[in-house]
Parts: structure tokens; C-alpha cells; sequence
């Protein structure tokens, strides 16, 4: 992770722990009705950097090319198929988490996605891939409507899988998952991988589509 990105003694772990937990912090609270961007700033003003150094993408979290290779994903398609993140090498990758039956956050982090995806050039855009949190309720009916209703490329990969191995690729991805009487509580995160598999950069919502338009032009021109 970039030196510049945040380094908050108060919350505990490694840094995909943080970014964990600002996530689901920042769901809880636009669940409550709290604005997500005033309270991400809150959380990240924490930090006790002494210096600011402009980064080379615009995730909360960002690591180096060939640094840290994304965790394997191997799950089933909802409709039919399965899918790997391996079989996707050759372009880069946006991987999110997210509820078809959502009517809060999901939606504002699809559309994010959506319409960074229309900045930039077809060559340069990624593969969508949305895991499943709420894999009782994401049913191919819901799946298309969702990505209908929030400008999703016709292409976007929609997984799920066994509560266990969605379990395993939730820890994997430090996203939390806490279904509440109401809603399912869970961290709104999105991964951007390049064509080789690595990790290169974490967004808390709100995502920032113009950001991730550019960093997506950038990740797409990574060298082996």
C-alpha cells in the first residue's frame, strides 16, 4: 500500500483489514442515513501521516504493479458457468460486492462503475466481476434487472457460490458480510486488477467515477 494512503493506529490489522473496516463502517452508515463521503473523510482523517505524496492511482489503498497478486476467485456464474479470476489475464479487472436486491448502496457503487467504464476507451475497459452477497436473492431474474437498472456492461460476471466458498472469497478480499433484519450490512469495496493478476488499487464508496476512469487507463498500460 502506497506510504500516503491511510495509517490509522485506531484501527487494528493490516491494511486490507482497514480498508475492510472503513468500508463497512461507511455502509453502516449510509444504512443510518449518514453521508458516506463526510464520514470516509472523518475515518481518514485519522491518519498521522506527516506528509502528503500525490499517489499513482486514487484507491484509498494502492499497491505497485506485480506487488500483490489478487486472491483467487472460483465460483459459479448465476444463470450457469463458472468462472475464475485467472482465466480473465489478458485485461484488467474490476471486482465488487454487491446485492441485486439492494436499494441503497449497490446501486450508487454499479453506477460508479458504469460510468467510469463509459470514459474510456473500449480498449482499456475491464471485465466487470460483481460477488455475490446475498446469494439467496441474487437469482438470474434479479441479476439482469440489476444490471439493466444500473448501466452495467451487458458483460459484468455476476458469481456466487456455497455460503462457504463465498465466505472464503469474502476474507480473501477483507469484505465484510453481516445480514440484519432489514438489509445485509456489507463493505462496499471495488478492486481494480490488471491484466496479470494484480491487485493495483482499493475503493471505498463513494467511488469517484472520473478517478477510476484514469486509473483504469493507467492500469491497462502495466507492463509485464
Amino acid at each position: 500500500m502506497n506510504a500516503n494512503a491511510f495509517d490509522a493506529p485506531r484501527i487494528p490489522g493490516t491494511p486490507r483489514r482497514r480498508l475492510a473496516w472503513i468500508s463497512l463502517t461507511v455502509a453502516v452508515a449510509i444504512g443510518a442515513g449518514v453521508g458516506a463521503a463526510g464520514l470516509t473523510r472523518l475515518v481518514l482523517a485519522r491518519s498521522t501521516s506527516p506528509a502528503i505524496v500525490l499517489p499513482e492511482l486514487h484507491g484509498q489503498a494502492s499497491w505497485a504493479a506485480g506487488a500483490r497478486p489478487a486472491p483467487a476467485i472460483s465460483l459459479n456464474l448465476v444463470g450457469g458457468g463458472h468462472l475464475t479470476l485467472a482465466s480473465l489475464k489478458g485485461g484488467p479487472v474490476l471486482v465488487t460486492f454487491l446485492d441485486s436486491t439492494c436499494k441503497s448502496l449497490c446501486p450508487l457503487v454499479a453506477s460508479a462503475i458504469a460510468s467510469a467504464d463509459r470514459k474510456v476507451p473500449a480498449a482499456q475497459r475491464a471485465t466487470v466481476v460483481v460477488v455475490s452477497v446475498n446469494p439467496a436473492g441474487d437469482t438470474p431474474q434479479s441479476v439482469s434487472a440489476a444490471i439493466r437498472e444500473w448501466g452495467l456492461p451487458q458483460s459484468t460476471r455476476w458469481v456466487s457460490g456455497t455460503p462457504a466458498q463465498l465466505a472464503e472469497v469474502w476474507r480473501g478480499y477483507g469484505v465484510e458480510v453481516r445480514p440484519s433484519t432489514a438489509d445485509i450490512v456489507h463493505g462496499a469495496l471495488v478492486y481494480l486488477i490488471n491484466r496479470h493478476g494484480d491487485e493495483r488499487a482499493g475503493y471505498l464508496a463513494p467511488v469517484l467515477p472520473s478517478f477510476l476512469a484514469l486509473d483504469l487507463s493507467r492500469v491497462a498500460k502495466d507492463r509485464a
